[in-house]
């Protein structure tokens, strides 16, 4: 008998279990995956660089001589010249989060401007002036779009030169025909400029750059011997090309660039 009655419950929980089952919720849905985007890198300037460049400037130049012996000032004259340039620059950047690139760099070129005035067969002197080195100290600013950086540039400039005076016929002074009289010259000024620098391989970058520059402060050239003295003003056109090895490597990885 009790098993009949075990039996019976038994039949009963079968037969009523679909019912059971029919009134449960239904299963979730399996969760969607999505693979996200691929992510570029973007570049960091952050580091030191050094590098090398090639230059051409023209450069416009007025002149205003004065006979130190008496004190008559002569009519001024000005020369335009074009000289080429190579040499070398070193120099730190440092990248905001917002791409803002703020750096400082030095560089120093050499090769020889010779300007000549007042020679000719007909002429009583010859003034020439051989520039032989010069550098800047400059900041830059600018803005990266990811390996291109957009930037204007300003700072100090500087130029050592040579000057040297012949005198070709008549007197000067103290000076007579055949007399030569060289002075070592140096010149402080101002350049401000405007360039594009582009990564285009690991550690490499190439920049052109645009540059107008003018003299500061007493420029003034004196000759004891001929008794006079020429104060001088220029301005300069530059424009420069380069490369630079960056020691950041492939720059660092900063976020993402979809």
């Amino acid at each position: 008998m009790k098993k009949f009655l075990f039996g019976s419950v038994a039949l009963v929980a079968v037969a009523a279990n679909p019912v059971w089952a029919a009134d449960l919720p239904p299963a979730p849905s399996p969760v969607p995956y999505y693979k996200a985007p691929a992510i570029e890198p973007a570049y960091d300037w952050t580091g030191f660089y050094i590098g090398g460049h090639f230059s051409n400037g023209w450069t416009h130049a007025t002149g205003q001589t004065t006979n130190t012996a008496t004190g008559q000032v002569f009519a001024p004259a000005s020369t335009d010249t074009s000289a080429a340039h190579g040499g070398g620059q070193i120099g730190y950047d440092y990248m905001l989060p917002s791409r803002v690139v703020i750096g400082i760099l030095a560089d120093v070129s050499s090769g020889t401007n010779r300007t000549v005035v007042n020679a000719g067969p007909f002429q009583a002197s010859e003034n020439a002036s051989d520039g032989k080195v010069n550098g800047t100290v400059r900041g830059r600013v600018g803005y990266a779009f990811d390996t291109l950086l957009v930037y204007g540039t300003g700072g100090w400039t500087w130029n050592d030169a040579t000057a040297t005076r012949t005198q070709i016929a008549g007197t000067v002074g103290k000076a007579t025909p055949g007399t030569v009289e060289t002075t070592s010259t140096g010149h402080d000024g101002w350049t401000v400029g405007a360039g594009l620098d582009y990564v285009f391989a690991p550690n490499w970058d190439a920049f052109v750059e645009y540059r107008y520059s003018g003299l500061i402060g007493n420029n003034t050239v004196a000759f004891p011997i001929a008794q006079i003295s020429t104060s001088v003003s220029s301005n300069s056109n530059v424009i420069e090309v380069g490369i630079n090895w960056r020691f950041n490597g492939a720059g660092a990885l900063i976020g993402p660039r979809y």
